[in-house]
C-alpha cells in the first residue's frame, strides 16, 4: 500500500481534500488519511468520503485530554504529526514509505522522486532555501532563524528502526515542548527539525527545486510550462507547491506572510494559484471555514494563559503604583 497523510481541523477540511484529490490525480494507487484535529459531531463532511478521515484522540496522543491545559488547537495540531505517523505504520503494517503535506500544499506531479529518495533515506525533508535571500522585505534570513531551517509542511519516512528512533524522539519534543514562542525559541513541531541532518546519519536534505515551493523560497526559483506540466528553473518538475498564507478571500495576494512577491511581479506562478482557487471554491472551502473547531472552548486554554495574565496585570499595577509616585 502507498500511503500519505495530513492533519487539519474542520475549517481546512476543504484544502486536506484539495490535496488529498491531486495527490491521487498523479498518484492513483495511493490512499490518503487526513487527521482530524476536531469532531466530525454531526457535520456533512461526505464531500470528502473519496479519503479516509480519522479523529485525532488519545489512540494516537498520550493523554490526549490533558494537553489542552497546555497547548492550543493549533499547536496540538502541530504536536500531532510524529504521533500520528507512528500510528499509521502500527495500523499498516505493510506501509513501507510513508508521506506527509500539509493540508495546504497541492501536488502537481509524480511523487516518484520522493520514493526514490525513500529507497536509500529513512527520512526526508526540506530546507526552506537552499540560496541566500537579499534585500528588503519579509521573508528575509532571520525568519527561518526563528522558524527553523526547514519545513515542518512536508516530510517522508521509511519504515525503520532510525524512523522508529526519530519518531519516538520528536514525540518526545513537541509533547513537553511543543508550543509556539518566537522569544523562548519554540515554534510547535517545525524548529526541532534542526536537529534531524545532526541526529539521524540516514536523512535527507533534498536539494530537489520541485519539492515544497513556497512564498519562502520563490527568489530562488522560476516556474514554467511544459510537456504539459510545470517545471522549476527548467529543470526539476514541480511535485508539489505550498500555498501558506493564501486565502481565497484575499485572491490577489498570493502569501499574507510576505511582502516581496505580486502576481505582477511573478505572473510565473499565477496558473498554480488559479488552478488551487479553483478547486478550493468547487470544495466549498468558504463552508467549511466557517465551522467552529469542537475543542475550542475557553475553558480549554484558561491553565495556559493564566500565568501570563498574573505577568501582566501585576505589571500594570506596578506601572500605575510608578506613575502615582
Amino acid at each position: 500500500m502507498r500511503l500519505a497523510f495530513t492533519i487539519c481541523t474542520l475549517s481546512h477540511l476543504a484544502l486536506a481534500k484539495t490535496m488529498a484529490d491531486s495527490l491521487v490525480k498523479y498518484n492513483p494507487d495511493y490512499r490518503v488519511v487526513i487527521g482530524l484535529f476536531d469532531k466530525i459531531n454531526d457535520r456533512d463532511v461526505s464531500s470528502v468520503s473519496a479519503h479516509t478521515i480519522v479523529e485525532i484522540n488519545e489512540q494516537q496522543v498520550p493523554d490526549f485530554h490533558n494537553l489542552f491545559n497546555r497547548y492550543t488547537v493549533f499547536e496540538l495540531s502541530c504536536l500531532a504529526k510524529p504521533f500520528m505517523a507512528s500510528w499509521l505504520f502500527k495500523t499498516y503494517p505493510d506501509v513501507e514509505k510513508l508521506l506527509y503535506f500539509d493540508a495546504d500544499i497541492r501536488l502537481f506531479g509524480d511523487v516518484a522522486p520522493i520514493e526514490k529518495d525513500l529507497d536509500h533515506h529513512s527520512i526526508v525533508i526540506t530546507p526552506h532555501v537552499v540560496t541566500p535571500i537579499t534585500g528588503e522585505g519579509t521573508p528575509h534570513l532571520r525568519s527561518f532563524l526563528n522558524a527553523g531551517l526547514y519545513n515542518g509542511g512536508f516530510f517522508a519516512l521509511r519504515r525503520s528502526e532510525e524512523t522508529t528512533r526519530f519518531l519516538a524522539w520528536w514525540e518526545d519534543r513537541v509533547w513537553h515542548e511543543g508550543y509556539f514562542n518566537f522569544a523562548e525559541g519554540m515554534n510547535c513541531d517545525q524548529l526541532w527539525l534542526n536537529y534531524v541532518p545532526l541526529f539521524y546519519a540516514n536523512s535527507l536534505v533534498s536539494s530537489h527545486l520541485g519539492y515544497n515551493l513556497a512564498y519562502w523560497n520563490m527568489h530562488e526559483r522560476k516556474v514554467s510550462q511544459k510537456n504539459g506540466g510545470f517545471w522549476v528553473n527548467d529543470t526539476f518538475p514541480l511535485v508539489f507547491f505550498h500555498f501558506s498564507g493564501y486565502r481565497l478571500s484575499s485572491p490577489d495576494n498570493l502569501s499574507v506572510h510576505q511582502d516581496r512577491f505580486s502576481f505582477n511581479a511573478r505572473p510565473d506562478v499565477k496558473p498554480l494559484f488559479d488552478i488551487y482557487q479553483k478547486e478550493l471554491t468547487a470544495n466549498n472551502d468558504a463552508h467549511f471555514k466557517s465551522l467552529p473547531n469542537a475543542y475550542h472552548k475557553p475553558s480549554y486554554f484558561y491553565q495556559k494563559n493564566k500565568a501570563l495574565r498574573r505577568v501582566l496585570i501585576n505589571g500594570c499595577r506596578r506601572l500605575l503604583r510608578l506613575l502615582d509616585a
